[in-house]
């Protein structure tokens, strides 16, 4: 019995001991589970602090909302400014030749003026711009070109006059640089939308993480975000910081060389048709020099007469009529413009429309009646005021942010040589003879249609670019 008992009890301390084995093991296993789900835990959150993302990606991400509204609502304030500004240039000099006896020369140096000052401020805004911000460029040139503009109307005599006008040119230099600020802002699928359309905004988020301020960059794009009631991607926003920023060698650099001449010359003629269709439409209808078939009386008045010169020929309310109309043709066709811009890309809707606006101010010089160069001069002005949008887009698009606002102040600069030539040809070639001044804008577009096909970039749908 005693036997029995011992080996009953050795039998129980053997299988407690296996027991006990067994349950050292199985906590092992359970210790050895819970690390490696810890490590997996501690992985995933690395992992996740890993993320980034790009200022491109949010932008598209955040989409269009009501900080798109309410950016254009505020820039669009800075085109109204500049359209403003040109067309009390064509207003304006039927006025300022009477109130001051002026020749043909001296009206068209008022205008070219404008173009110089607006010339000699643009690269030198377009550098400030990609040094120190977009935001503070436009405000200042705002403000600027504001307080001159008023002064304006107070100058005492011509040279004040062209001197003050100079002044308001160099302003909206400064303002221009709104497009390049709405352009950073929209998303790429949107743009051939509404940047036709564009007619407090914070600093481009691309400028601040070019700068290197990647905190103020995170603390817009979460604004635009709340506003537009979207989220920014996960992780956290990682940029390359840019030495190299504001320089013209990012402009003439190998991969961007003949973009930028080719622009260079597509805005000068840009400039050149568009300001030569305002100026002499305005001029035609002051002097009138139109080949019309039912001329009323105030039409038959002429500029230039055996004994002298008539100085004063106001606008008649027709000839006010006549430029609102074809001044709306800027705004009526922005559909057709959006169009163009989705189904043909930037550079074929260039080529197109300046081999169009080519054939239309050919089509000035036919004799026709008083409505049908109303209808001219409005398909005139669309064409030429759409070329400009599409150009415009092209131009932000193309350009890395480094060098974006640069870009296009090299640009617009070129673009006011177009402007500087255009009075001269418009104000006074075309008192000798309007077939000799309306061809060399007709030239000029039909040389810069067939230039665009050397174009080596087509933008449409392509993200904006760092660096090159």
């Amino acid at each position: 019995m005693m036997g029995d008992s011992m080996k009953l009890q050795l039998v129980s301390a053997i299988q407690l001991e296996e027991v006990t084995l067994q349950e050292q093991h199985s906590d092992k296993q359970q210790a050895s589970q819970s690390c490696t789900s810890g490590i997996t835990d501690l992985e995933v959150m690395v992992r996740a602090d890993d993320q980034t993302f790009s200022v491109e990606q949010a932008v598209e991400t955040i989409g269009f909302g009501r900080f798109h509204i309410l950016l254009f609502i505020i820039m669009g304030s800075t085109n109204v400014v500049e359209a403003m500004e040109i067309m009390l240039l064509a207003v304006i000099s039927p006025e300022i030749r009477c109130e001051w006896y002026l020749k043909d020369w001296q009206v068209a140096l008022v205008s070219t003026m404008v173009f110089l000052g607006f010339m000699v401020c643009g690269v030198f805004s377009g550098y400030i711009a990609d040094r120190y911000g977009r935001w503070k460029v436009v405000f200042g040139g705002f403000v600027w070109s504001a307080y001159f503009s008023l002064l304006t109307s107070f100058a005492p005599s011509y040279g004040w006059f062209i001197f003050l006008r100079s002044m308001v040119g160099c302003g909206v230099a400064g303002v221009s640089q709104g497009f390049v600020l709405k352009t950073e802002f929209i998303p790429a699928k949107y743009r051939a939308y509404l940047l036709p359309l564009a007619t407090l905004i914070p600093e481009s988020a691309r400028y601040n993480v070019s700068a290197g301020k990647v905190d103020e960059a995170v603390k817009t794009l979460q604004w635009i975000a709340s506003m537009n009631r979207a989220s920014l991607p996960p992780g956290r926003l990682v940029e390359p910081v840019l030495r190299q920023r504001g320089s013209w060698r990012i402009l003439l650099g190998s991969s961007l060389r003949r973009t930028s001449f080719l622009l260079w010359y597509s805005w000068f003629v840009a400039s050149f048709a568009y300001y030569g269709s305002v100026l002499s439409s305005s001029e035609l209808l002051e002097k009138n020099l139109l080949c019309v078939t039912n001329a009323d009386l105030e039409h038959q008045i002429k500029h230039k007469h055996e004994d002298g010169v008539c100085y004063c020929i106001p606008f008649e309310m027709k000839d006010y009529w006549t430029l609102l109309i074809s001044s709306l043709g800027e705004v009526a066709l922005v559909p057709l413009n959006i169009a163009m811009l989705n189904i043909f890309g930037r550079k074929m809707a260039m080529s197109v429309l300046q081999l169009l606006a080519a054939i239309f101010f050919m089509l000035v010089n036919i004799c026709s009646t008083m409505w049908g160069f109303t209808v001219l001069l409005f398909l005139l002005r669309s064409l030429v005021s759409m070329n400009f949008n599409v150009v415009y887009i092209y131009t932000a698009e193309v350009y890395p942010t480094a060098a974006r606002s640069l870009g296009m102040g090299f640009c617009t600069s070129f673009s006011r040589i177009g402007g500087m030539i255009a009075p001269f040809i418009a104000q006074v070639l075309m008192t000798q003879s309007v077939i000799v001044a309306l061809t060399p804008f007709a030239v000029a577009c039909l040389v810069c249609a067939l230039g665009n096909f050397l174009l080596p970039i087509e933008t449409k749908g392509r993200a904006l670019l760092q660096s090159s």
